[in-house]
C-alpha cells in the first residue's frame, strides 16, 4: 500500500511540475519577417491563384498569418484580411502589439507578402492586405516594376528553379525592400 501511495505522490507531483514548466498550449507566436520559414516558402513556388488551400498555406507561413481572417481570391487578385479571431491562440495584447506598434509593422508585413507573392504565386494580378484602417493594394506590376529596378536578375516568375535561386540569392535584401525605408509601391 504504500508503495502505490509513494508511486501517486511521485506522478502528481510530476504532473504538477510539468504543468508549471509548460507553456498554456493556446498560446500561438506570430510569425516576424525574422522569423519566416523561408524554406517552407521556397517549396510553395509555382502556386496558382487556382490552388486556394495553396495559397492560404501560402498566406499564412508569411508574416502575420497567424491572424489571417480570411482571403479572397476574385479575378485573380489576393486579399487577405488580418484580425483578431477567437480561438486563434493570439491574445488581444500580443495582436496589438505585433500589429500596431508605432513602427509601421502592418506595411512593412503588407511589403513582404506582396512581394512574396508576387514570386510564388506566378498567375496573381495584384495583392490586398486589409486590418482595422490599415490597407495596402498594390498591382503584380507595380511589385514587378521594383523588384526589376532593384534586381537585374529577377527571374521569370514562371520558372520555379529559378525563383527558389532568387530568393535564396537575395532574401536579405528582399527583406530589406519591406522595410520603412523603401516603400516603393505607394
Amino acid at each position: 500500500m504504500k508503495r502505490i501511495t509513494v508511486f501517486f505522490i511521485m506522478m502528481l507531483a510530476a504532473a504538477v511540475v510539468l504543468a508549471a514548466c509548460s507553456e498554456p498550449a493556446d498560446k500561438v507566436e506570430i510569425t516576424k519577417i525574422e522569423s519566416v520559414n523561408m524554406e517552407k516558402l521556397k517549396e510553395m513556388t509555382g502556386t496558382y491563384v487556382g490552388d486556394n488551400s495553396k495559397v492560404y498555406s501560402i498566406v499564412q507561413n508569411l508574416p502575420g498569418g497567424e491572424t489571417v481572417e480570411g482571403i479572397d481570391l476574385t479575378d485573380e487578385r489576393i486579399q487577405v484580411t488580418y484580425s483578431l479571431e477567437e480561438g486563434s491562440g493570439v491574445s488581444e495584447e500580443q495582436f496589438n502589439k505585433y500589429w500596431f506598434n508605432g513602427k509601421n509593422v502592418d506595411k512593412q508585413n503588407f511589403y513582404f507578402n506582396a512581394i512574396y507573392l508576387a514570386l510564388l504565386v506566378p498567375n496573381a494580378k495584384g495583392f490586398s492586405f486589409d486590418i482595422d484602417d490599415s490597407t495596402l493594394d498594390v498591382t503584380r506590376q507595380q511589385v514587378e516594376k521594383e523588384l526589376k529596378e532593384e534586381f537585374k536578375d529577377f527571374p521569370d516568375v514562371n520558372d520555379e528553379d529559378s525563383v527558389t535561386k532568387f530568393i535564396e540569392k537575395n532574401k536579405s535584401k528582399l527583406k530589406e525592400l519591406a522595410s520603412e525605408e523603401y516603400q516603393a509601391f505607394q
